[in-house]
């Protein structure tokens, strides 16, 4: 229980002096004080490499609904941890998932799955290559005219898979032909490395160039005579790896001339495709960082499209941040009338006949394959092909082998348990073509895409204009077939078999990601607590704007350096910041299911996450009071409708995403609150009411705020011209392209007239001038703090009731001066930590908004909620400090109080008895003749002691200590890390989070007072302590992504491990002997203050 301001205490006693309000009913502070199951936060729960028993999930979901947990999402994934008995979608397999929703049913938790083996993202050995996700591939052959008779080319080809689009020619640019004519003598830095398989234009090999010593791997271009260069194209396997372009004169003396840009064309591959104007010289080398698996590197006198991978959907790029696609010269261009369509004059062999006009010719034999994405990190048994994303009838067969198998078979025994199936992070890279795709895309845009297929090759077709125009619809094309044909139906199966879908909607890959949340029945964000990942915006948005009450988020992820440090009082601050973001429900990241009943801690999901798990020291107290806080206030988050000022549009260009406050230059104010909207909400849920674009479910926004609208469709421009009509204030620069390709020039012309003549209202803004915008058209600040702009906030309403939540981010105690956008309401602070409501009387009504005084303590947080009138209710008008410390409150109804706090605090000093358990691998009791860090004990037993030790001590109290109209404090001083406290036998409470203070005042007592205190560290002491010793095992070594090896016996057939000096087994380390120990136990001082409040005049 947290110690409550003294402050705040007079300002109860305030209300209760004065009659008090009839109170609306509809938020519950009974529910906000013990939430129902549906508030609980969720958990993954991560099965690691089949390692799995039926013992081992029961002791662990009884533990999960021991401590206040609502349900689990458990993940089969194969990374590091030696491999157990069970393998993917076999029937042990299915007979476990079978028992561990059976045991949710009987616990009451809700239980789901992710939809493939691994996080990401829906895949399987089920899934042949025509099944899987397909890329353009093409080849290029330069002839001469006349009557040919040529082979050509098969284009890249993987898993044995391909298939034939379309075969072009047209006059090879002059570019091509220097390329043809001119091939350069290529040599590297490593002997080892093969050329050929780097220059052959495939990508179905590799080979690797090793980084020797300090110094740079290069490969080198040498031409015969200086050649221009006008783009690089390479691709390869390894995240980390980067180039520069290097020229020479002399071969010897190299010069740095760009750095190249790199993307993420798939999980494991990365491509570089950078043009730029041309490069001269004799000797060209590509310096590398590192050392590179090398699937293609290849050097162009062509000028190639900016950013071709991203362009076509192969790579991620945003469309607000597509660079510009360049400016060709004539040369560079093919001109569309010029290319010939041989197609039919090819065989299946891909031999060709036909007869061209003189000249030189280039010919290129386009088709597709598979991208050869595979689900990630899998299992032999479960990893395979990416399903075709652009294709329902290849998802519903993904769906069919695994999904559907695991409801029909859980649903037989747990019919209320199994809930959800999820797709999580979506990391496969691109897509950008699948079977029958050029109907379709005739059918979607009104005209052929065959014709300009040398586009994905990075050529020119006709012009930059019309090159960008087309590949606009590619993208838009392409990312509708995404959210409909694998986000949207996998929305849909879920549903028709009786469960909810969960979607994080974002991703490498060609997603808009607002579409996607509109599919979901969940949407999941993530937050990792010690990188700035904080990836909830998309989430949140997609929830707000879709009317979706709940918004998970995958939280708390971690890199190793967390690992079992982590504990609720690191994390909290985190979390609070999601909440304030728009997060209401956390689906922690990670729990990892216990196999081995018998060893701690245990399991872990390789070296990932925040070790959630019912092994922690911190499970049971501080683990289940952060659980309950959590329940609190995602019971408020979820209350009526989010209260925004301003709505963003993030244009119709594809892909897309969301906009954060710090996008804006200046930022939106930090007193507003703004939701991101995408084509369909604006266009089909808006409603425009009183000035004000309004939702179905209420939602209401003031302002809206174009953004990446350069370019838009009629339709749209069209609906911000309905919405400008209708009063509402647009922020934004006038739109000047017309979307999309096959527009005549009559559409182009009333495009520019309605635009221009939306530009003429008033009440549209072009510059984003906010405190000017929202003085002319007198809009508040939702929320403020003084001198404060780096607190965010949440504001919720229901039926008139108003929920505001914000923290202390700060390291110390914090005395803020609010105001709130509410007139005539009484300000009551809940309590997450206590589940306490109050009223406060420290409040002033000023021009229509409410300022109000609140005390936090160090990353302390409150929901503020406005319910009730605050007619004739007296508020603090002044407060005097006295020479004697004092405190002396005037009111507006002439009351006035005196508030006493004590210089003398009772010190419970002198020593302490101690008791270590045997549960945490050491009993005995020792007498501490002072409060001392474990860590600096000469007793081994307690410098690496992990665990729970008890801290009992008896004291004496006077009896001119206790008064009337006081309260008692019980001031543990420094803590490390989680104290539970019992006073004369009565539990007093948990408390892992400084202040250590817990109001003991019903429970003192003049004489002898009874004095327990529970004191809870983390697992690394008893880690590090461990490392002395050898293990009294041999067989385990954690791998890397695939591993081969075979989990112990003993281990697998759930048995102790074998006795030795070291009493703890974790399948990752993260210590050495060396490392430095945690601050461990009571460090005090402990006291007992006291608070007096006392009416010295009415």
């Amino acid at each position: 229980m947290k110690l409550i301001h003294l402050i705040s205490l007079i300002f109860v006693c305030l209300l209760f002096s004065c009659q008090s309000q009839q109170k609306t009913a509809f938020l519950s502070e009974e529910e906000f004080k013990n939430p129902s199951d549906e508030y609980k936060p969720r958990t993954w729960f991560h099965a690691m490499s089949g390692n799995m028993s039926k013992a081992g999930l029961t002791k662990d979901l009884e533990a999960i609904e021991k401590v206040g947990i609502g349900g689990i999402l458990l993940f089969n994934v194969t990374q590091g941890i030696p491999n157990g008995p069970i393998k993917y979608n076999s029937p042990e397999h299915h007979d476990m998932l079978k028992h561990a929703a059976a045991e949710c049913e009987r616990l009451g938790l809700s239980f789901g799955v992710h939809n493939c083996d691994g996080w990401s993202s829906s895949g399987g050995p089920w899934i042949t290559p025509e099944q899987s996700m397909k890329m353009v591939v093409w080849s290029e052959t330069i002839t001469n005219g006349g009557e040919i008779d040529i082979q050509l080319p098969q284009p890249t080809t993987r898993k044995n898979y391909y298939e034939d689009i379309a075969v072009l020619a047209y006059p090879s640019l002059q570019s091509e032909i220097t390329d043809f004519e001119n091939q350069p003598r290529i040599t590297t830095s490593d002997k080892n490395f093969d050329i050929k398989i780097a220059t052959d234009n495939r990508l179905d090999a590799t080979s690797v160039i090793k980084k020797e010593g300090d110094k740079n791997p290069w490969i080198q271009f040498e031409y015969d005579k200086p050649h221009e260069i006008r783009s690089v194209f390479l691709v390869f396997n390894d995240r980390n790896g980067e180039a520069v372009l290097q020229v020479s004169d002399d071969g010897k003396n190299f010069t740095s001339v760009r750095e190249l840009y790199k993307v993420r064309t798939g999980k494991g591959e990365w491509a570089i495709n950078d043009s730029f104007e041309a490069i001269k010289s004799k000797y060209f080398r590509l310096s590398l960082n590192q050392t590179i698996t090398f699937k293609e590197a290849k050097l162009l006198s062509t000028q190639c499209l900016h950013n071709v991978l991203g362009r076509t959907s192969m790579a991620r790029t945003e469309d607000v941040a597509m660079s510009l696609i360049g400016k060709p010269a004539s040369e560079m261009i093919i001109e569309k009338n010029k290319l010939i369509n041989l197609t039919e004059q090819m065989d299946s062999g891909g031999q060709l006949q036909a007869n061209l006009p003189e000249g030189s010719w280039t010919i290129m034999r386009f088709g597709y394959t598979t991208t050869d994405a595979f689900n990630h990190p899998a299992s032999d048994e479960g990893r395979g092909l990416e399903c075709d994303k652009f294709s329902r009838e290849a998802f519903k067969i993904h769906y069919n082998a695994f999904a559907k198998k695991v409801i029909e078979n859980t649903k037989a025994v747990a019919p209320n348990a199994m809930q959800y199936i999820e797709i999580d992070s979506y990391e496969m890279g691109g897509q950008n073509w699948t079977q029958n795709y050029n109907t379709i895309f005739k059918e979607k845009k009104g005209y052929d895409i065959v014709e300009f297929l040398p586009l994905f090759a990075g050529r020119f077709v006709e012009s930059a204009e019309v090159s960008d125009a087309v590949l606009w619809d590619l993208r838009d094309v392409n990312c509708e077939l995404m959210t409909e044909n694998y986000f949207s139906y996998f929305a849909e199966l879920c549903n028709n078999d009786g469960i909810k879908s969960y979607i994080e909607p974002y991703g490498f890959g060609p997603v808009n990601d607002l579409d996607v949340g509109g599919k979901a029945d969940i949407n999941m964000g993530e937050f990792w607590m010690n990188r700035d990942i904080t990836m909830v915006q998309s989430a949140v948005s997609a929830s707000h704007i879709y009317g979706k009450t709940v918004t998970s988020a995958e939280s708390f992820t971690s890199d190793p350096q967390i690992n079992w440090k982590g504990n609720p009082a690191m994390a909290k601050v985190s979390g609070d910041l999601a909440w304030a973001h728009g997060i209401n429900e956390f689906m922690f990241h990670r729990f990892a299911h216990q196999a081995n009943t018998h060893v701690k801690p245990g399991m872990t999901m390789n070296r990932w996450g925040f070790h959630f798990d019912r092994t922690q020291t911190w499970w049971e107290n501080a683990g289940a009071d952060w659980f309950k806080y959590m329940a609190r206030g995602q019971y408020l988050l979820r209350q009526g409708v989010p209260v925004s000022d301003f709505l963003v549009f993030v244009g119709d260009g594809s892909p897309n995403s969301v906009y954060l406050r710090t996008d804006f230059e200046p930022e939106i104010p930090a007193g507003i609150n703004f939701d991101c909207t995408n084509t369909d909400v604006l266009q089909n849920r808006i409603q425009l009411k009183n000035n004000k674009m309004v939702l179905p479910e209420g939602t209401e926004y003031k302002v809206l705020v174009l953004q990446n609208c350069e370019t838009l469709t009629m339709e749209t421009l069209q609906r911000i011209y309905e919405i400008s009509q209708a009063g509402v204030v647009i922020v934004g620069t006038k739109p000047i392209k017309l979307a999309g390709h096959s527009k005549s020039n009559d559409e182009r012309l009333a495009f520019e007239k309605l635009s221009h003549k939306i530009w003429e209202n008033n009440k549209v803004y072009t510059d984003y001038n906010w405190s000017n915008i929202m003085r002319s058209e007198n809009i508040d600040s939702d929320f403020e703090i003084t001198d404060r702009i780096d607190i965010p906030f949440i504001h919720r309403r229901l039926n008139g009731e108003d929920i505001y939540f914000f923290f202390n981010p700060d390291s110390t105690f914090q005395h803020f001066e609010c105001s709130f956008r509410i007139e005539g309401k009484i300000p009551e602070l809940w309590n997450p930590m206590t589940g306490e409501t109050q009223k406060t009387a420290q409040f002033t009504h000023e021009n229509g908004n409410t300022k109000v005084w609140i005390n936090l303590e160090a990353e302390e947080s409150v929901f503020v909620v406005f319910r009730e009138s605050s007619d004739g209710v007296p508020t603090v008008s002044e407060v005097k400090k006295l020479e004697t410390g004092n405190f002396v409150l005037n009111t507006n109804n002439e009351l006035q109080l005196e508030t006493e706090s004590t210089d003398n605090p009772l010190q419970i000093d002198g020593s302490w008895e101690v008791e270590f358990l045997q549960e945490h691998d050491y009993q005995a009791t020792h007498i501490f003749d002072k409060l001392t860090d474990w860590k600096e004990n000469t007793d081994d037993n307690i410098k690496y002691y992990s665990g729970t030790a008890i801290y009992r001590k008896a004291f004496s109290v006077n009896e001119d200590f206790i008064k009337e109209n006081t309260r008692y404090i019980l001031d543990l001083g420094d803590v490390k890390i989680v104290a539970q406290v019992k006073l004369n036998g009565a539990n007093i409470g948990v408390d892992w989070m400084p202040p250590f203070e817990l109001d003991i005042t019903e429970y003192l007592k003049t004489g002898e007072n009874q004095l327990e205190i529970r004191i809870t560290n983390q697992w690394s002491n008893k880690l590090i302590g461990d490392e002395r010793f050898p293990p009294s095992y041999t067989g385990y070594k954690l791998e890397g992504n695939f591993p081969k090896g075979i989990m112990m016996d003993w281990y697998a057939n759930n048995e102790p491990m074998p006795a030795g000096k070291r009493t703890t087994f974790c399948t990752a380390s993260f210590y050495k002997a060396d490392d430095e120990l945690m601050p461990s136990g009571l460090l005090g001082p402990v006291r007992i203050i006291t608070e007096k409040i006392e009416i010295i005049n009415k």
